[in-house]
């Protein structure tokens, strides 16, 4: 349309145009008339006047005929103008009638251009509109939480749409809940769980949310969180609908409950762990207080538990665990507690039970339950226990320390042996106080030097000199003074402590005797015996190949002492270890062998130097007739198996005849000499002290 008002206003100021010029035109065709008109008047005028009388009769009549000429002339130049001003108004009108045209025309376009963006822009917003309403139509419809769309009409609130995912999780189908109460998603009546929070936010009108639990259409149930939240016509008027979304947080809350199982029990038997233990302790006090019943605490502990753990493995260990669990449950009473500390200890509580026959007879039920045969792939175990009592409030008024004196009674039941209970008692304290003083001091005694050796000559028995000498570790301590080795030995593998003990032993010893070879004594063997931890340390053959380099030592001149015990545990790692220190060129010998369980079969195949007959066996053969055959049989094994054989504990004559009529080669005890400090069994070498023939 522009275009066509663009070209009417180019015709018309051409019209104009062409009209102004045709004006001018006839100005100039009448002036040039009037001006031709006049001209032949003139000359007519002047042909009269040179003679023609004629013409002078007629003169004044012709000169009244050249005024009116001149007078048409000028008519016509006057029509001429007045036409041409009129056509230039004219023209001058079409051209203002053109602009006006024109303006409008601009303004109208530029409207319909306005009019035409505002359009394209509605277009554009219509269709982002309708693409963001498809996409959150799609969100929801892939949605893994559950959507529902119920009308804001109380009390129904009646639903009017469900996505996939409530089809998925609740099992009903769209059409089966559509048109149906919000409230019927629940599940069954008797089953419904309070939505207080719910149905409170659905009356006022505003958002909502709370954990429930749900039921699908097949009756099972599940927890989920809902939210609701208001939907409002046109975005600010009046509620229409509720939208609910429902999250499923089964998984989440079953998650959260093991945790909380896991918190309060031990995870590989599933018994009460120490947290729920002491629950159910202050809880059980506090009934025994209002009932005046006794509690009973008991501690168990397994023995031999850690043999099963060094020969099969930690698995079987577990699985062990795992049995003997099952067997405290069902030995006791759905009452009673049965609590897993850790390791190879439990913890039993047992209320309303007295102090006579019927609590012994659980206590006796519960050991005979342990040492049932326990079938461990091809190998048949028996287990037996240690169990100590605490009664409460007898032997204490709170929880830890009814469990601390019912761990101390279980340690003495220890000390008297296998399967064994012991209740608690006020003198065991005064034990367990030693004992924990002794624990300080071990850890300290070391580095503070209070650690030596004294050495017991061995000796040939068929020359009487000394050959050698065997290492033993002492304790002086400046406040407790001399403690004897079995007061500290085991605590020192139970703590840990006996590895480092052991090495310096191992270097000290090796340095004095090397110093005792270059003060020109002779080529003396040196006996170290060591532990079984120190045995089945992963750098044994680096520490006793570092301790014969740093101390100058030949390898030949160290005899290392094993138990019976301690080789027959684990055969073939006992015998692997055995070879690696054989490349190193030490002696191997058996130490107090006969008391232990030893496999004559196993026996000639370990690579053994010396076997050394333990002295209960020595201090009887002269009046007991079996220890004395004991003690010919062991000479003559090892013999056949061309081993040297050294008894221990000699003390008498007749036991020093009896030794060397059957052939032992070698002896060490108290006879000839108790241990010694390094300088008085150096002053025993320089004066040469021998046996008596």
């Amino acid at each position: 349309m522009q275009s066509f008002f663009k070209r009417i206003s180019i015709s018309v100021s051409t019209s104009a145009l062409l009209t102004l010029a045709f004006g001018l035109c006839l100005t100039a065709l009448c002036y040039a008339s009037a001006r031709q008109i006049e001209a032949e008047s003139a000359r007519l005028l002047q042909y009269h006047a040179s003679g023609h009388t004629l013409g002078a009769a007629l003169l004044p009549a012709k000169g009244m005929g050249l005024d009116a000429n001149h007078r048409g002339s000028l008519y016509v130049l006057l029509g001429g103008l007045l036409s041409s001003l009129l056509a230039a108004a004219y023209v001058y009108q079409l051209v203002s009638r053109n602009s006006v045209i024109t303006r409008i025309t601009g303004e109208r376009t530029a409207a319909l251009q306005f009019a035409n963006l505002r359009l394209s822009e509605d277009i554009a917003a219509r269709m982002h509109n309708e693409k963001s309403l498809r996409l959150r139509e799609r969100i929801i419809e892939v949605s893994a939480n559950a959507i529902i769309l119920c009308s804001a009409d109380a009390p129904g609130y009646l639903i009017e749409y469900v996505n996939p995912a409530f089809e998925r999780i609740t099992g009903y189908a769209a059409g089966e809940v559509i048109g149906q109460r919000l409230e019927h998603l629940q599940g069954p009546k008797q089953g419904r769980q309070d939505m207080h929070a719910i149905t409170a936010a659905l009356r006022e009108q505003r958002e909502g949310k709370a954990i429930v639990r749900n039921f699908r259409k097949d009756g099972s149930c599940y927890w989920s969180e809902l939210f609701v939240a208001p939907v409002r016509d046109g975005g600010d008027g009046p509620i229409s609908h509720f939208v609910v979304a429902q999250y499923d947080i089964s998984t989440v809350m079953r998650f959260g409950q093991e945790l909380e199982f896991q918190a309060r029990h031990d995870i590989l038997t599933g018994l009460a762990n120490w947290t729920l233990l002491r629950e159910r302790l202050e809880q059980a006090m506090a009934v025994t207080r209002r009932s005046g019943l006794p509690l009973w605490v008991v501690f168990v502990d397994l023995d031999r538990f850690k043999f099963v753990n060094d020969t099969l493995g930690h698995d079987a260990g577990d699985l062990v665990l795992k049995n003997v669990a099952e067997r405290l449950r069902d030995a006791t009473r759905e009452v009673d507690t049965v609590a897993r500390l850790g390791g190879d200890e439990f913890v039993l509580l047992l209320p309303q039970h007295g102090t006579g026959e019927p609590g012994a007879a659980i206590l006796q039920r519960i050991q005979d339950a342990v040492a049932q045969p326990l079938q461990l792939g091809e190998y048949e175990f028996f287990l037996s226990c240690c169990m100590g009592v605490a009664v409460y409030p007898d032997n204490g008024r709170d929880a830890d320390t009814l469990i601390k004196h019912a761990d101390i009674a279980m340690y003495r039941a220890k000390e008297q042996g296998r399967g064994q209970w012991q209740f608690y008692a006020s003198s065991m304290n005064a034990g367990t106080l030693e004992r924990l003083e002794l624990e300080s001091e071990l850890r300290h005694a070391l580095e503070r030097r209070q650690f030596h050796l004294e050495y017991q000559p061995q000796l040939d028995l068929v020359s009487g000199a000394v050959v050698g000498m065997e290492a033993l570790l002492r304790w002086q301590h400046p406040q407790l003074g001399r403690i004897p080795p079995a007061s500290f030995i085991g605590l020192a593998e139970e703590m840990g402590l006996i590895n480092s003990i052991g090495d310096w032993v191992l270097r000290t010893a090796c340095a004095q005797t090397r110093a005792w070879q270059l003060a020109g004594h002779g080529p003396l063997r040196l006996a170290v015996n060591l532990s079984a931890r120190q045995f089945k340390q992963k750098n044994l053959l680096h520490a006793v190949a570092q301790a014969l380099a740093e101390t100058g030592l030949d390898a030949t001149h160290l005899e290392l002492e094993l138990t019976e015990s301690m080789v027959m545990h684990n055969v073939e790692q006992a015998k692997a270890i055995m070879v690696n220190l054989k490349t190193l060129g030490v002696q191997l010998s058996i130490d107090d062998f006969g008391t232990g369980y030893s496999s004559l079969a196993y026996l000639r195949h370990f690579p053994i130097d010396v076997l050394k007959i333990d002295k209960t066996f020595v201090s009887d053969i002269t009046h007991n007739m079996d220890d004395a055959a004991i003690v010919r049989a062991i000479i003559s094994l090892a013999h056949s198996l061309r081993l040297k054989v050294i008894a221990e504990g000699v003390e008498t004559e007749q036991q020093l005849a009896f030794l060397r009529r059957h052939g032992c080669d070698q002896m060490q005890g108290y006879l000839f000499s108790r241990p010694l400090a390094a300088a008085a069994f150096e002053t025993l070498l320089l004066e040469g002290n021998m046996l008596p023939a």
